[in-house]
């Protein structure tokens, strides 16, 4: 007959004054001790009920954890010959058990995947997951584990964001990833899929200011009279170029070479999301291209202004950048008097919302912009289309603008 209790073993407090969970396990006159690798304070145990008090944070979840294991022990130990059981009471496996229950926390495993997006040459993946890493190190610098996260804990932790000024789409996006890591770390058999906190929250985005501004505006920058070679000069030839090559993005701008041109269209493969464009070169383009010839560090555009070691050196120089060509479109904004915000991705939200006042359907800007759009069917149509429709469609908005 086997008998599992649980119990806290105080025999041997850790630094921080808590003790270990564990299983005592009866057989046949003997007894042996295994650990769930829980740890908490005398105060923080109900030793007639087994359970974690409610004084402890994280306690629902490590009660729910604690049952399920209690539950999967007895259910192993009851079905099991004598032979088995007494598998449990040799030293050597009770220490191979332990091992393979140790958890790894948040932060090792995050910092695993941030060092594999490095070797990968996903620097720009890499900082998304450091930014929501360090966020989450500010509210519980302490190691964490996985098993730690509960509603309560979500949602202690939006309050603790939105409370420290952070804005509410910015604590959505921390998290979201929290929630990417999450399921990562099932995939990996880190965590158990039972214990998933995050059915109960509800992670909604709100929504942003619009970020375009119409064909009149996007004339009136074009107009505006900037002194040749100044900073803010280069800034709008920069947006420009954005724009008649359908709102390619600042850091995918800034890493084109010669090499990208080819018999007058420019092929290139998008940062973010790996995807492969193909836009031909309008004249309006063209024009801002000629402006820069020869350029020291190999770029068509003095974006990249100095030589770089690898990578994320590269890019980290681009964000800069993006910071200082924001400045610069913002003083174009009161150039023109407007009240809208100008940034860099106004170029790829300018065309898009031209494009389809213009009469264009949605399923063509979809394509030329490189998002899905519609179902099965539709994506059949969309491989149908001919280059020269999405070229089309560019050229009548760039026209647009001189009208």
């Amino acid at each position: 007959m086997v008998n599992i209790k649980i119990i806290l073993d105080t025999r041997k407090a850790k630094k921080d004054n808590s003790y270990p969970v564990c299983f005592r396990i009866y057989h046949r006159g003997k007894s042996t001790i295994r650990s769930v690798k829980i740890y908490i304070k005398e105060d923080q145990w109900d030793d007639q009920k087994k359970v974690v008090l409610k004084n402890h944070p994280n306690s629902v979840t490590l009660n729910k954890r604690l049952l399920k294991e209690f539950a999967d022990l007895q259910s192993e130990l009851l079905l099991a010959d004598d032979d088995k059981v007494s598998q449990f009471f040799k030293p050597a496996p009770v220490i191979k058990l332990q091992k393979e229950v140790a958890k790894q926390t948040i932060q090792s495993f995050v910092n695993e995947l941030i060092r594999e997006l490095r070797l990968d040459g996903k620097v720009g993946n890499s900082w998304v997951y450091e930014s929501a890493l360090n966020a989450l190190k500010k509210f519980h610098p302490a190691d964490l584990s996985f098993e730690e996260i509960d509603f309560q804990f979500l949602d202690k932790y939006n309050k603790h964001l939105l409370r420290s000024g952070v804005k509410h789409n910015t604590a959505f996006f921390y998290l979201r990833t929290l929630r990417a890591f999450y399921n990562k770390a099932i995939k990996h058999k880190i965590v158990d899929r039972s214990l998933y906190p995050f059915h109960d929250i509800t992670l909604k985005a709100e929504k942003t200011k619009k970020r375009a501004i119409d064909k009149l505006l996007i004339k009136e920058i074009v107009d505006l009279a900037l002194p040749e070679q100044s900073t803010i000069w280069h800034v709008r030839n920069w947006f420009m170029l954005s724009f008649y090559l359908m709102g390619i993005s600042i850091v995918d701008l800034a890493l084109l070479t010669p090499s990208n041109i080819k018999n007058g269209r420019i092929y290139y493969k998008r940062q973010k999301t790996g995807k492969l464009y193909d836009i031909k070169l309008l004249p309006q383009a063209l024009a801002i291209i000629d402006l820069y010839k020869k350029q020291p560090y190999g770029y068509i555009l003095p974006i990249i202004n100095r030589k770089t070691k690898n990578d994320e050196e590269r890019l980290r120089l681009v964000k800069d950048r993006t910071r200082l060509a924001n400045k610069y479109l913002k003083r174009m904004g009161d150039l023109i008097e407007t009240d809208q915000t100008i940034t860099t991705y106004t170029s790829r939200h300018s065309w898009a919302t031209i494009c389809k006042k213009l009469g264009f359907s949605i399923e063509i800007i979809a394509e030329a912009l490189g998002h899905e759009y519609g179902n099965k069917t539709t994506a059949v149509y969309l491989d149908s289309f001919d280059q020269d429709v999405i070229d089309n469609a560019n050229e009548v908005v760039a026209n647009s603008i001189d009208k």
